[in-house]
């Protein structure tokens, strides 16, 4: 049997089978974070969320951590060689632990989007910006195709291994600014700028590994476009933002010392 039947063979949970689910959740989180949230908050004072800021982030730590480990397990190590379409045997059992690893993603990414809630009810609107919520958006889309629309099987898997990678440390990172004092934040200002960058980074890595699946592996074209559409906005996003934050602060700073 193929790697496409035995692919067939598996019958998702209605909730992730079909878009309804996800474009009501998110329809609901576009509306809340940019309407009925900052409307809510008009007149109140902003919420003390610590507690909660630090268990999303640990939690958002151990899932990537559990996720990075799963994806070396289910493909054998094989997924750093990425240039490869067939990672690892396709047997039932290995997909039905990619397929289970696939739900958790899909769950995982609809808790992320607490972020932007948290930004609100703390009022920092200004958080909010577009990038962000098309990032949160766009990573539920995608693991939606993951989960129905996946041909390539082990492959797909790749960007999420890099992300997953990236997450630990970012998350690490908003754990640690969630308990630091202000000086330590301020020591700790080159690490944020780092994060982007490797941000930055991990799309190009993704880009070329999805030109090079696309060409040697074939991928639908629709999904692929989409795919590369989501992660060339995300990179243009990351660079904007480097570059609105760090580059113009480098300049002032230069200004001012120059005077």
């Amino acid at each position: 049997m193929d790697s496409k039947n035995i692919v067939s063979e598996f019958v998702h949970p209605t909730i992730m089978s079909t878009p309804c689910f996800m474009v009501s959740v998110l329809a609901i989180y576009l509306v809340t974070v940019i309407y009925l949230g900052p409307r809510f908050m008009r007149r109140r004072q902003p919420f003390d969320l610590k507690p909660i800021i630090i268990l999303h982030n640990v939690i958002q730590v151990l899932s990537c951590i559990y996720t990075v480990n799963e994806i070396l397990q289910i493909t054998g190590y094989q997924i750093l060689l990425f240039w490869k379409c067939s990672l690892v045997p396709e047997t039932h059992e290995l997909l039905e632990r990619h397929f289970k690893l696939s739900y958790f993603l899909f769950w995982l990414k609809i808790s992320e989007l607490i972020e932007t809630v948290i930004f609100v009810l703390r009022k920092k609107q200004n958080q909010i910006t577009k990038l962000h919520v098309f990032h949160h958006i766009a990573t539920v889309t995608l693991i939606y195709l993951l989960i129905n629309h996946n041909e390539n099987s082990f492959s797909a898997l790749y960007p999420i291994f890099l992300n997953s990678n990236v997450h630990i440390v970012m998350y690490s990172y908003y754990l640690v600014a969630a308990v630091a004092d202000k000086k330590t934040i301020r020591a700790l200002t080159p690490v944020k700028k780092s994060i982007t960058v490797i941000q930055m980074v991990q799309f190009l890595f993704i880009l070329m590994q999805a030109g090079i699946v696309s060409v040697k592996c074939g991928v639908p074209k629709l999904v692929f476009f989409y795919f590369v559409a989501v992660i060339c906005f995300m990179f243009y996003g990351f660079y904007d933002f480097y570059r609105s934050s760090y580059k113009k602060a480098q300049r002032r700073k230069s200004s001012a010392t120059a005077k």
